[in-house]
């Protein structure tokens, strides 16, 4: 079974491949304006997160609806939609090695989606992402670095880079760097299921966003 899903993946990243433009923005590995999170962890399997993004000032675009679902333990995929330009947005990451909590082993993640906040470019990228712990329940340190490229051509590349800090498990002031621009925020955990966020995207246009997480299985 294993087998028959990898071997989709790899279907799906060679059609991507050939697309020449996306049709939409979406996450990289830590977009604040996708996750509201530094490393852009995956969503455990049969788990769905439903986010609204709003940019009051925004010259292109306002408003993006997005929801997301945990495929299997190491692969989730997006679909959203950008309402004042009527683009469809979507992505997929998949983690062939899980982080181990227990030791420094870091996760890495594959994915393909637009690294760049509003941007179309459509983008594959490779990250590795680590979370610390540091004292339990009280403060806590994820931080994650890749490399990205764009497609079907691969003639640009950028750095990626994220860094978040989590307090108290409930306040996480967060910063990215998508190759181009610097993004900074703060995410409040409100409970398990609802995050609150707010941002400077590119250290100056503001944002909001509230997401929903659920499980449908239980």
């Amino acid at each position: 079974m294993r087998f028959h899903v990898i071997l989709i993946i790899v279907s799906l990243f060679c059609a991507l491949a050939s697309v020449n433009t996306a049709t939409g923005q979406e996450c990289g590995p830590g977009c604040p304006v996708c996750s509201g999170k530094a490393a852009g962890n995956l969503l455990p399997p049969a788990t769905v997160l439903g986010s609204g993004l709003y940019i009051p000032d925004g010259e292109e675009e306002t408003t993006v609806l997005k929801l997301r679902y945990g495929v299997v333990s190491w692969m989730d995929a997006g679909i959203g939609y950008a309402v004042d330009t009527e683009e469809l947005l979507w992505s997929v990451r998949v983690q062939p090695i899980g982080e181990d909590y227990e030791s420094w082993r870091p996760a890495l993640v594959l994915g393909t989606g637009s690294v760049q906040t509003g941007g179309s470019d459509q983008s594959a990228y490779v990250q590795i992402a680590k979370s610390l712990e540091v004292v339990e329940g009280v403060f806590g340190i994820s931080a994650a670095g890749g490399y990205a490229t764009d497609l079907p051509d691969a003639e640009e590349n950028w750095g990626l880079g994220a860094l978040a800090v989590t307090l108290y498990d409930r306040v996480s002031p967060f910063y990215t760097y998508d190759g181009v621009s610097s993004h900074a925020g703060l995410s409040f955990f409100a409970t398990d299921w609802l995050t609150l966020s707010g941002y400077a995207l590119e250290m100056e246009e503001a944002a909001v966003s509230a997401s929903l997480q659920w499980c449908i299985v239980e």
